[in-house]
């Protein structure tokens, strides 16, 4: 049997609700960087998605995990009470036989049974991956893929750092400068190579097509 009938992975989509998109953005910054974040990040989804449903591969083999951020904060556009801006986006909604983690931390590790859930579905199987991407780069896609790392729970933890996305820091006080979204994005990215591969959403797209062969 070819290496990849035997890999075993599962997709983590962070935080992609609709209080993230305008005119509800603003909440995290003036200016959010990488254009591409939802045409990359769909793009993967819709390749993680036929590779669930191959003919050729088990149908546990691979797992899509949607994490959804229910903050404690009543101002926050992604309080559980706001419908509008709490949901998925649009073009993220899980499908039936997708797993809805529900987080209030930054984690998605922290208060969930999101570790217990990777343990069980990759059980003893040697090769495995998870793959992350989400809202934000520095947030709840830090958090959790640091936590990915430390925790082992998969032989690989694969970030695909052009499918994240970061937000503009206004320094408030002082007389320091702010922090364009672009760097933002760029310095986390690199800072979380310590904790996993970070790759690129073509990168990934082609291992995703390898492991329907």
């Amino acid at each position: 049997m070819s290496t990849s009938n035997t890999t075993k992975t599962a997709l983590l989509l962070i935080d992609i609700q609709k209080g993230f998109l305008p005119p509800y953005s603003v909440h995290w910054g003036p200016s959010r960087s990488n254009p591409s974040f939802e045409s990359n990040a769909a793009s993967i989804l819709t390749s993680y998605r036929r590779l669930k449903s191959s003919p050729s591969l088990a149908p546990s083999q691979h797992k899509i995990i949607h994490i959804q951020h229910a903050s404690t904060s009543l101002t926050s556009p992604l309080h559980p009470s706001k419908s509008e801006t709490f949901d998925f986006q649009d073009w993220a909604t899980p499908e039936d036989d997708e797993v809805v983690v529900i987080k209030d931390v930054n984690s998605g590790f922290i208060g969930t049974n999101l570790e217990e859930i990777l343990r069980s579905h990759f059980g003893t199987h040697e090769n495995t991956k998870v793959y992350i991407l989400g809202l934000s780069t520095d947030h709840c896609v830090s958090t959790t893929t640091r936590m990915a790392g430390n925790l082992k729970v998969a032989g690989e933890v694969v970030l695909i750092g052009d499918a994240t996305a970061a937000w503009e820091k206004v320094v408030e006080e002082g007389d320091g400068q702010g922090l364009d979204a672009e760097l933002v994005m760029r310095v986390h990215l690199q800072s979380l190579r310590e904790f996993a591969r970070v790759s690129t959403t073509k990168r990934v797209l082609e291992e995703v097509e390898a492991l329907r062969d």
